[in-house]
């Protein structure tokens, strides 16, 4: 994969995200987040952010999966809400999210293959044909370009003209 495209998605995706964590700072009373990115065809495309005890009490877990989880943690859920669920530990940290200042420092926290193989899967639900783990950077922005614009109305193209423009910098 190009090392620039992986460091862009993983960028964009960690922008997108952080603005989930600056809404969480407003409940303090709460402690498990969710950022829903799509809900296509009946799935659910979401990450939550859930404390280490929390995920404890959840059944069938692995000693593998367990070994990772720090005291807070990123999964991204794939899920049609009642047959399928495809769950990707996405990272994690001994502190809470909500104490992260940017989506730089959200995106150190992230594992590059889980994060990869959940943005597949993002991007398929999506019906975006952008097979991104064999694209040069050029033909990336490219396809990204022609994805937006296709999925984009009139009224929000300056703003993805806008993302677009930060991808070539």
């Amino acid at each position: 994969m190009d090392e620039k495209v992986a460091q862009e998605l993983k960028l964009a995706f960690s922008l997108d995200l952080y603005e989930t964590v600056k809404a969480a700072r407003k409940n303090r009373d709460e402690h498990v987040f969710r950022h829903t990115m799509a809900e296509e065809g009946g799935q659910m495309v979401f990450v939550g952010m859930f404390p280490k005890k929390d995920l404890m009490e959840m059944p069938n877990m692995t000693e593998e999966f367990v070994s990772r989880l720090q005291t807070f943690n990123l999964l991204g859920v794939v899920t049609d809400g009642k047959s399928g669920l495809d769950m990707f530990y996405l990272g994690g940290m001994n502190k809470p999210y909500t104490t992260l200042n940017n989506g730089r420092e959200l995106a150190r926290t992230l594992s590059d293959e889980p994060v990869f193989a959940f943005l597949e899967l993002y991007f398929r639900i999506k019906g975006m044909m952008l097979d991104f783990r064999v694209l040069t950077y050029d033909e990336f922005v490219k396809a990204v370009e022609s994805e937006v614009f296709k999925n984009t109305s009139f009224a929000r193209m300056s703003e993805a003209q806008e993302f677009l423009a930060t991808l070539e910098n």
